[in-house]
């Protein structure tokens, strides 16, 4: 394993730290949020958490952990009690040491990025392929929400209901629900592009053979994954749509649509612009899974009662969790291209810790490779010293002066 899963180690030295994923939309005015910025930093810092939190005028999103002896309830207090963030969504698990190395509180245009400006000079937060001129707002305009039990299990086992993963292809790669499609994304900017080539496909497989009649009485799914797959690294920058092949099949024209996603965010925006711009007919609803996988795991610590499959991957050092929570024991994460990677994958011949795996041996770039040796050199430096190489620059300012 490496120096992330060693940090895992129970250690009776070691302090339980909360972990707390949260998000909200909701409109904060342009003005308001550097002042907001440097409030919610402070108050974190007070505590000695550890993570990310994104603010924009659309709300608040992000994941951190902190001491849990040391903060008692005071960040949730302070978050729950704040005129902006009253009624947050939150989703709370413990684990034995800090999932983060620093505290990053950052301003950004969206919490979550859709590419939701088509105007947009940067080319980074464009649309890629095709999106619809409609506003998205999920204050006003969402999924109806499914709860994490037994409605949800009903939806994935229904035929006639397509359940779409909105993550990442990397993230779909190590667990997703039976029957799930997988879009095959490398980043949320593609997702409007392949939603519409999708209904476009699910409008068509009605265009009138009579064996679409015949697979509409059947009991099959509606809709299969695409076939294609590659080991080829993931890119979240990839400019360009998700190809042809890798579409999905339908077979016929689904009667509901379900999303879901790691804490419920992306769906709501997902949903959110799936009604706002009429992609599907007004007489297909559509549904997302309140709380995302966290919940469906949090409420589900039996997997042989639970229709998720794998482990669901976490933007932190547990690399991903597995039912009740629990952080993983089988996956770690590969520190050039972040991709999860398996025991099996880090005792092939083309992986070298720190530097590249299976997934990434043939992207990395000359530079990149002596960049990635350098660090890992650094790194392994520091543990023989018994220091720590990432650090948060600010708590370093604090103890200098």
């Amino acid at each position: 394993m490496n120096e992330d899963k060693k940090s895992q180690t129970k250690d009776p030295k070691q302090q339980q730290h909360i972990v707390l994923a949260l998000y909200k939309f909701v409109t904060i005015p342009q003005e308001e949020i550097p002042s907001l910025q440097s409030e919610v930093e402070a108050i974190l810092r007070s505590v000695n958490a550890k993570g990310s939190i994104l603010l924009a005028a659309e709300g608040v999103n992000g994941t951190i952990c902190y001491p849990a002896k040391e903060a008692g309830d005071l960040v949730q207090d302070y978050l729950q009690n704040h005129r902006y963030f009253m009624g947050l969504r939150t989703r709370t698990s413990h684990v034995d040491a800090a999932v983060f190395h620093r505290l990053k509180v950052k301003i950004k245009k969206e919490i979550v990025t859709i590419g939701g400006d088509i105007n947009e000079t940067e080319e980074a937060k464009k649309p890629i392929g095709f999106m619809s001129k409609c506003t998205i707002d999920p204050t006003k305009i969402v999924g109806t929400y499914v709860p994490p039990g037994k409605e949800w299990d009903d939806l994935c086992d229904d035929p006639d209901v397509v359940v779409i993963d909105t993550r990442n292809k990397y993230e779909i790669d190590i667990g997703t629900f039976e029957n799930a499609i997988n879009p095959n994304t490398d980043n949320f900017r593609q997702f409007p592009d392949w939603l519409h080539r999708f209904a476009t496909a699910c409008k068509n497989v009605d265009g009138g053979s009579d064996g679409n009649a015949q697979h509409q009485e059947e009991k099959i799914q509606c809709v299969s994954n695409s076939k294609c797959e590659s080991e080829s690294a993931d890119n979240a920058r990839n400019p360009n749509p998700v190809p042809d092949e890798k579409m999905p099949v339908v077979r016929k024209t689904p009667k509901a649509i379900a999303m879901f996603c790691t804490g419920g965010i992306r769906c709501e925006k997902s949903t959110s612009y799936t009604i706002a711009a009429n992609v599907f007919p007004k007489d297909i609803p559509v549904y997302h899974l309140d709380g995302g996988v966290l919940a469906y795991l949090d409420a589900h610590p039996d997997e042989k009662k639970s229709k998720w499959k794998g482990e669901c991957f976490v933007f932190d050092q547990r690399v991903a969790v597995t039912h009740g929570l629990k952080p993983s024991s089988k996956l770690s994460t590969c520190h050039a291209c972040r991709r999860p990677i398996s025991i099996d994958d880090m005792e092939r011949l083309d992986y070298v810790k720190g530097v590249c795996c299976r997934y990434c041996k043939d992207a990395v770039t000359e530079k990149q490779l002596h960049r990635f040796e350098e660090r890992q050199k650094q790194i392994e430096l520091a543990e023989s010293k018994g220091s720590q190489h990432i650090h948060d620059s600010k708590d370093v300012k604090e103890l200098i002066e």
